[in-house]
């Protein structure tokens, strides 16, 4: 188990660094952020940092990383109150400081109507990469014929 979590490990950070240029976003989820469930390492490559209202510092540590302790006016331990329901704090890359962001209130009716507008839009991303590769190339691993046409040998027998 330990190998196949460092496996996984592994691969979440290489999709992270990776994924930004060919425009996936990784969001790194947890119910409670630590350094267990969110590794630094992983935590420290991705561009931006969010993080909703948190009971401690080190739970603010853990999702927005060790400069947080310098921005105490920041801090999502300051937003317990009801009046900052849907508020978090962010951090990007490249730009000192946390900046306070508020989500809009979207009712169900109104998340309901716009998954439905924008149902068509999605896809299966194991049948995209299937009609890429039959677009690609129509033989199997190991033939002797690829997309271009019979292999050609380098020299004479």
């Amino acid at each position: 188990m330990a190998a196949l979590t460092a496996e996984n490990t592994r691969l979440v950070e290489d999709l992270v660094k990776k994924g930004r240029s060919v425009g996936i976003l990784v969001i790194l989820i947890s119910q409670k952020p630590t350094g267990d469930a969110i590794p630094t390492f992983i935590r420290d490559v991705c561009p931006v940092g969010l993080s909703f209202a948190q009971k401690t510092v080190e739970a603010a540590v853990a999702a927005l990383g060790d400069d947080i302790r310098n921005w105490p006016d920041a801090s999502p331990v300051t937003l317990q109150d009801p009046a900052y329901v849907g508020v978090a704090v962010m951090a990007m890359q490249g730009r000192p400081g946390f900046t306070r962001i508020r989500t809009p209130y979207v009712s169900d009716a109104d998340a309901a109507r716009i998954a439905e507008a924008t149902s068509h839009l999605t896809a299966d991303p194991a049948l995209c990469l299937d009609a890429l590769l039959d677009t690609t190339s129509n033989t199997n691993p190991g033939d002797d014929e690829g997309p271009d046409g019979p292999a050609v040998p380098l020299s004479k027998p």
